[in-house]
């Protein structure tokens, strides 16, 4: 896949893991020399005042605009009609350079009748240097609050209060350089969470499915971790967001979030794919994480 830079490894996994015949790929940077980016537009910037004008590309796309050496793909979107034109709108949270460019998507239904008010994941870059995954939530005073723990919602029970300063506990805001948004954190403080749950968003989390993942180690190794599924090489299912988390535990991350999956997963090395992807070529998507 051609020269790496000497803070990048990239490695292919064992033919097996967690008990389960995989595909994966584990990219390693030396975060003292590395550079974390979350690429892409997103649909609405405060500081713009409106709605940008937003294109989903390729993760190959994201790579001749950035020349980045390791791609991932990264958070949830979505698209909606304004007059002839489509808008993408980031479900996940989006911090460049210390702007909140978009927030974690602040409420579920099913029916659109009742509603919960989840707080979701996210892996930030803070402004003290250090990496941590947290829950967000986005209020109507348009404060952006990060908290310990997520608000222990769940589809089975009554939705709980709408986040706020004083719940759940322990709120501050955040404080973040870079910062993506996903769909789950796996790991916090160096315990696994996997709080799918609490954060509901459907993302067949006890299923075997394709996954795309980011961590951090104690002594700030980025892991990036991609692995196919759906037997697009036969017999190869994927994984669950929990033995995702096992392996990433095992790899000695300390903090880590499950990212947008399916047939949005995908690492390029220098420009070139690692997994088949799930929809038998690669997906548009909204953002991604880089490395250079």
């Amino acid at each position: 896949m051609g020269k790496l830079p000497d803070y990048l490894q990239v490695y292919k996994s064992p033919s097996q893991l967690e008990g389960v015949r995989v595909i994966a790929y584990i990219a390693v940077a030396d975060m003292g020399s590395a550079q974390f980016n979350v690429l892409g537009n997103v649909a609405y910037s405060q500081e713009a005042g409106g709605y940008a004008d937003t294109v989903l590309k390729t993760p190959s796309e994201f790579y001749a605009d950035s020349q980045c050496p390791l791609i991932i793909n990264a958070g949830l979107f979505y698209g909606a009609k304004k007059g002839d034109k489509t808008f993408y709108y980031s479900q996940n949270l989006v911090v460049r350079d210390g702007k909140l460019l978009a927030p974690n998507q602040n409420y579920y239904s099913k029916d659109w009748v009742t509603l919960w008010y989840p707080t979701l994941g996210a892996f930030c870059l803070m402004k003290d240097g250090t990496y941590r995954t947290t829950w967000t939530y986005f209020t109507s005073d348009k404060k952006n609050y990060c908290y310990p723990a997520p608000a222990p919602n769940n589809i089975n029970t009554a939705p709980l209060q709408v986040p706020s300063s004083a719940f759940p506990l322990g709120a501050q805001e955040l404080d973040a350089v870079t910062a993506i948004g996903g769909v789950g954190v796996l790991l916090h403080g160096g315990q696994i969470k996997n709080t799918y749950v609490e954060e509901m968003l459907d993302v067949s989390a006890t299923t075997n499915q394709p996954r795309t993942a980011i961590g951090i180690t104690a002594d700030k190794k980025m892991v990036l971790f991609v692995c196919e599924g759906r037997n697009m090489t036969e017999g190869v299912p994927g994984l669950s967001t929990a033995k995702v988390a096992a392996v990433l535990k095992a790899l000695g991350c300390i903090e880590a979030l499950n990212l947008d999956g399916g047939g949005s997963s995908c690492m390029l090395v220098n420009g070139k794919e690692t997994i088949k992807g799930s929809d038998g070529k690669q997906r548009k998507v909204l953002t991604a994480v880089g490395l250079r």
